[in-house]
């Protein structure tokens, strides 16, 4: 699809996806980022980099496509940076969590830019993060959020959609506005309520490892999250995240008083409901 392409962060994302690219063929030539030395040494040994680059300017000039693959709050600093070093007609996305600010903060740094930015969101992590644990099937049967402020770019946006479903995925098309509020929801909220029981038990429960069964175990799977990477999340997101925590306050609420009433029948009801969501999400 590409001549050359660069990847800007190898962490988890930007190594499964080197691994990706050059699996399926994608780019003749993979250029990838990193702003160390340590980590470019560890990019030369452990991933199929055409060229390594320290420096962002460098790493971009002459890409067809250019992903950056940093945490959410790094993303708008690291597009201010490479955007006079972009060819004409070059696509640039990302990997970002949270779109809005990204997405409209692109917007203004690419009006005199003959390349073009379109937010994504590949619904491909995990709780693991580095380079160590990529994986080239990462992507596979996944969502790709993509999220484009100028749709009249028809050719990019077209682009940029069949390169993740070249890698397995399948595309979805949001303003960067609903999807922060709607992955709020879905994502956001399931990985902040993970690392709330793990923090409530992680002071009393101290035999817990040798008294629970699968059930703790895939409850707070997801809260061994980078700490750092979410914290950015959640203050990007910070709006539609309060707002996701009242309605499940408000669930745990309903749950207490009905076991404060005594009302079991009720209780029965509010499990039946979690049980039909859980199982509409295996369709």
């Amino acid at each position: 699809m590409f001549k050359q392409v660069t990847i800007i962060g190898p962490g988890l994302l930007g190594a499964s996806l080197i691994l990706a690219v050059k699996k399926k063929q994608l780019a003749e030539k993979i250029v990838v980022w990193t702003r160390s030395t340590v980590g470019a040494e560890n990019v030369s040994k452990n991933l199929p980099a055409d060229k390594v680059e320290e420096s962002l300017t460098y790493s971009v000039r002459g890409s067809d496509l250019v992903v950056v693959c940093t945490p959410v709050e790094t993303i708008t600093s690291i597009l201010a940076s490479i955007v006079g070093a972009l060819k004409t007609d070059c696509i640039v996305t990302d990997v970002g969590s949270v779109k809005t600010d990204i997405c409209r903060k692109a917007e203004d740094l690419f009006k005199k830019s003959g390349a073009n930015f379109i937010g994504s969101h590949p619904m491909a992590g995990s709780e693991k993060s580095g380079m160590e644990h990529a994986n080239e099937n990462l992507f596979i049967n996944r969502p790709c959020i993509v999220t484009p402020i100028d749709e009249d770019n028809s050719t990019s946006l077209k682009k940029i959609s069949r390169f993740w479903e070249q890698l397995g995925m399948k595309s979805i098309f949001m303003n960067p506005e609903d999807h922060d509020k709607q992955l709020s929801d879905v994502s956001h909220l399931p990985h902040l309520i993970s690392s709330i029981l793990a923090h409530c038990l992680s002071d009393s429960a101290i035999d817990a490892s040798s008294l629970c069964g699968q059930g703790l175990r895939d409850t707070v799977r997801i809260a061994g999250g980078s700490p750092e990477l979410w914290a950015g999340i959640l203050e990007q997101n910070q709006t539609n995240i309060l707002a996701s925590l009242g309605k499940f306050q408000k669930s745990l609420q309903v749950a207490q008083s009905l076991i404060l009433e005594n009302n079991f029948t009720g209780l029965i009801e509010f499990l039946e409901k979690g049980t039909c969501f859980q199982k509409s999400l295996n369709k």
